[in-house]
């Protein structure tokens, strides 16, 4: 399973990206929203920060849902049959995802906001807090639905 040398290593990783982007819809989307966000910076006067927090945010929610893709896969290969702790294993990956998105969405406010609509640091602020405390909320409550459910 293993590769032997560095070129076989390589050609392995893009192998399963470009199965993943063959088979994941959102993984596309990731993919191609991230290109015309990355491909923006070249034409807005955007400082050297800014593209760098604009670079990491797109790379991670993407690398997010390679992790996605992977686990759900892996508990596929587990069971193909309802269970749930496979689903709650699947669900948190899902909630990975969405986690990187609010971080790239915060990032994207905070650098696009500004330039297009004027918006000050504090809507950036705004939005990481209420991201910061929503997720928790409806986290506590999906898990008292699946307490109540056994």
């Amino acid at each position: 399973m293993g590769s032997s040398n560095l070129k076989e290593s390589f050609s392995h990783a893009i192998e399963g990206i470009v199965n993943s982007i063959l088979s994941e819809r959102n993984l596309r989307i990731h993919f191609l929203v991230g290109l015309v966000v990355i491909t923006a910076t070249f034409f807005l006067p955007i400082k050297r920060e800014d593209i760098l927090w604009i670079i990491f945010a797109v790379f991670f929610v993407i690398w997010s849902e390679l992790v996605n893709t992977i686990i759900e896969h892996l508990m596929n290969l587990y069971s193909k049959e309802y269970h749930p702790v496979i689903k709650i294993i699947k669900d948190v990956s899902a909630g990975v995802v969405l986690w990187a998105a609010l971080f790239s969405i915060t990032v994207g406010i905070l650098v696009f906001g500004s330039m297009f609509f004027d918006w000050s640091l504090e809507i950036a602020k705004i939005f990481a807090i209420i991201s910061t405390v929503a997720f928790p909320l409806l986290s506590i409550r999906v898990v008292r639905k699946w307490k109540k459910k056994k």
